[in-house]
């Protein structure tokens, strides 16, 4: 197999078109940046408007943290958004 130059993107559906090689190595960088990532605790979301903006926090299906979690947990994912947010360029 030749080194990879760039990276491939791997999205649910029929990847048919990516060789066996390709998407064997796809499946192990995403499972390993799960791994590396732990299990998700819920999802921060803000969508932003012409004229406001709405935050809400979900917690999908799956997720380390729900509804009946505490408010100062999620106020710390709420947190580390932020923080994370404002490192994004």
């Amino acid at each position: 197999m030749t080194p990879p130059s760039g990276w491939i993107s791997y999205t649910p559906g029929d990847n048919s078109h990516l060789t066996d090689d390709q998407r064997t190595l796809v499946e192990q960088r995403i499972k390993e940046r799960n791994d590396r990532r732990g299990a998700l605790l819920g999802v921060v979301e803000v969508r932003v408007y012409e004229h406001d903006a709405e935050p809400q926090v979900g917690f999908p299906p799956g997720s380390e943290l729900g509804v009946e979690t505490s408010p100062e947990a999620i106020a710390s994912i709420v947190s580390r958004a932020r923080e994370e947010l404002a490192h994004w360029r």
